[in-house]
C-alpha cells in the first residue's frame, strides 16, 4: 500500500523545482573548493608550525621568514577564514529568524572574520620580519 504526496522525487513531478542540478549552488561549489584548498595548505601549515617546536625565536623567525612557509600560511588562514565566514553565513541564514538580528549577525561575521584574518596576517609579518 503506498500513501500519495504532492512531492515527488527526482526531475519530474511537483517537487522538481526542489532538486538540484547537478552542479550545486554556486555556494557549495564554493564551499567545496575551499575545501579541497585546505586540505594541503592545512597539513602544510601543520607539519611547518610543529617543526618549529624546540627552536628559538631566531629559528622561528628564520624558518617562516622563508618565503613558502610564509606564503602557505598566510595562504591557509586567508583561505581558511573566507571559508569559516562563508559556512557561518550559512548558518545565521538557516536559524537566525528575524531580519534585523539576521542583519547585524551576517554583517558582525563578516566584520569579525576580516579583524581574524587580519590578525593573522599581522601576527605571521610581525615574525616573519627581520630584525
Amino acid at each position: 500500500m503506498t500513501v500519495a504526496t504532492r512531492f515527488n522525487s527526482g526531475r519530474t513531478g511537483s517537487g522538481d523545482a526542489y532538486v538540484s542540478d547537478r552542479s550545486g549552488s554556486p555556494h557549495a561549489q564554493f564551499m567545496r573548493l575551499t575545501s579541497y584548498a585546505l586540505i594541503p595548505l592545512g597539513a602544510l601549515s601543520a607539519w611547518w608550525i610543529l617543526g618549529l617546536a624546540g627552536k628559538t625565536l631566531e629559528g622561528v623567525r628564520a624558518e617562516i621568514g622563508r618565503p613558502i612557509p610564509a606564503l602557505a600560511l598566510l595562504a591557509f588562514g586567508a583561505v581558511g577564514m573566507v571559508h569559516a565566514r562563508q559556512g557561518m553565513d550559512e548558518i545565521i541564514e538557516d536559524y537566525v529568524h528575524d531580519e534585523a538580528l539576521k542583519t547585524r549577525a551576517l554583517v558582525a561575521n563578516l566584520w569579525a572574520s576580516r579583524v581574524i584574518a587580519a590578525l593573522w596576517v599581522v601576527a605571521i609579518l610581525l615574525i616573519a620580519a627581520p630584525k
